[in-house]
């Protein structure tokens, strides 16, 4: 039986799942056009992939019930928002983290309800 606590795991993998490809498109782009992998992986590829991929891993372990998931998901998310935040007090055009914000707003809520419904 699926319950919200393992719908929102699974959706939070969905979606960092979602948002670690992103960055790999654009990480596949760059290097199909010529750039060293090194080049095309810059800090802000790596943190995003480091937090998603956090976020990826707490969201199946609060789908599969394991202690701990809530938390290892908060991590994630938090190292989300802080790119988004990164890339917001950085001055970038809005076209370039417009996906981290709302990719992170959807996995604060997420979180959320991992942190706050009981497990049954």
């Amino acid at each position: 039986m699926l319950t919200i606590r393992r719908i929102a795991g699974l959706a939070l993998a969905v979606l960092s799942g979602w948002l670690l490809w992103q960055g790999l498109e654009g990480v596949l782009m760059m290097t199909s056009r010529g750039s060293s992998l090194a080049q095309a992986v810059d800090l802000l590829n790596g943190w995003r992939f480091l937090a998603a991929g956090v976020a990826i891993i707490g969201g199946l372990m609060a789908a599969a019930g394991i202690r701990f998931g809530a938390t290892v998901s908060l991590t994630g998310t938090l190292l989300f928002a802080a790119l988004a935040a990164a890339f917001i007090l950085a001055g970038t055009d809005s076209s370039l983290w417009m996906d981290e914000v709302i990719g992170a707003a959807g996995m604060i809520v997420l979180t959320g309800i991992l942190l706050f419904i009981r497990r049954s």
